[in-house]
């Protein structure tokens, strides 16, 4: 095992950072490590609804709306066009797009009559091109948000015209529409959701009346059972004039965040509510990809890589990981590997990445000295 690694620092050295690319390559097809935290496809994708298949002034705008929807979705910021730059790319989307279809479907004019007319939807979906998409945000010194990201809970529930209360899940066929509402408006933001099952035990720790009530105590306790560490409680009333009467609350960590709304439609709170907790999350997750003046080296020990195959998933691992823009073998004791890593300055971000899947397990916390920082894991195997 030892042996080999010597022979791979050596092809470093010796060949181009291509070659040894290609060799790693072949490595990383024997072992490739698990992920715990959801990986979201799609991010690079966006689907827009156009009025003509022919129409290119509709084509444009489908494409500047499904890249602001992407960038939105790879930063984790909704707003992303305080940059002249950003700005001006939207306006001529066009090179950032690698391929684009329309498709076509018939739908009801009117989704809650029994009977309705049917009407052509018309919707273009389109891809980016991931690297350049990337390259546009770091110019702009915005950080990305990881394919990888925590699920949030979402507890939910509603109370009709005629004050009946019910908690919802993913499979309430009655309520079908509106777990749709929240499920897209979670897609557009590239964030994983969660629903309870609601069954025995849920409600024994969580009725309905303690859900509306905003009981953050209940909620919490209700919560452990799926080791979420994002959870939203929404609340939802509809009158019979149809005033939307509704409020959330989004626990993160140790901090509570809650949003209200009165006499707004009720798609537009589920989006505000969303946006709570997607904005929270990508401030601890987001990254920055190239180095800045904060840029800091980071002395990385990783304890168990016992094979060839775990050195080479370790190597993948730490490719991958966004907020490292490179990275170096430095020494090799045993099964004990140190490694230094640049950053883009941004560690508490790289610890709670790293946190999300279990790949690496703290061994000890990040110490820092001045500008020596060490951290201390050990490669958990599959």
């Amino acid at each position: 095992m030892i042996a080999f690694m010597i022979l791979i620092m050596k092809l470093a050295k010796r060949y181009s950072s291509k070659a040894l690319e290609v060799l790693l390559a072949l490595c990383l097809m024997l072992c490739l490590p698990p992920g715990f935290a959801i990986e979201i496809d799609g991010l690079y994708q966006a689907t827009i609804s156009v009025e003509s298949r022919n129409s290119e002034q509709e084509r444009r705008r489908a494409f500047g709306a499904a890249m602001r929807e992407v960038l939105a979705k790879v930063s984790g910021f909704r707003t992303t066009t305080n940059s002249a730059s950003i700005r001006r790319a939207l306006n001529n989307p066009e090179p950032y797009v690698e391929s684009w279809r329309t498709q076509a479907s018939l739908m009801p004019v009117d989704p809650d009559a029994e009977v309705s007319e049917l009407q052509e939807l018309i919707e273009i979906e389109i891809n980016f091109y991931e690297s350049e998409i990337q390259r546009l945000l770091d110019e702009n010194n915005m950080p990305i948000w990881p394919v990888n990201r925590p699920e949030t809970l979402v507890w939910l529930v509603v109370q009709d015209e005629l004050d009946e209360r019910q908690m919802l899940s993913s499979d309430s066929r009655e309520e079908a529409n509106r777990i749709a509402v929240i499920q897209d408006s979670a897609n557009m933001r590239g964030l994983p959701l969660l629903f309870p099952l609601l069954d025995l035990e849920d409600q024994l720790r969580l009725n309905v009346n303690k859900l509306w009530e905003l009981d953050e105590a209940a909620i919490l306790n209700a919560s452990q059972r799926y080791q979420a560490e994002s959870i939203l409680a929404l609340r939802i009333y509809r009158s019979l004039s149809g005033e939307v009467l509704a409020k959330s609350l989004y626990f993160f960590r140790d901090n509570v965040f809650s949003y209200e709304e009165f006499e707004l439609n009720e798609e537009d709170f589920i989006s505000g509510s969303v946006n709570l907790a997607t904005n929270e999350l990508s401030q601890y997750y987001a990254v920055l990809i190239s180095g800045t003046e904060n840029s800091v080296r980071i002395n990385l020990q990783v304890d168990g890589v016992d094979s060839p195959e775990d050195y080479a998933a370790l190597l993948s691992y730490l490719n991958a990981l966004e907020g490292v823009s490179s990275f170096q073998l430095t020494r090799v004791v045993s099964s004990s590997l140190s490694l230094q890593l640049e950053t883009g300055g941004q560690l508490r971000q790289l610890v709670e990445t790293i946190a999300l899947e279990p790949t690496l397990q703290e061994v000890t916390e990040l110490s820092r000295a001045g500008d020596d920082v060490s951290m201390h894991y050990r490669w958990i195997k599959n």
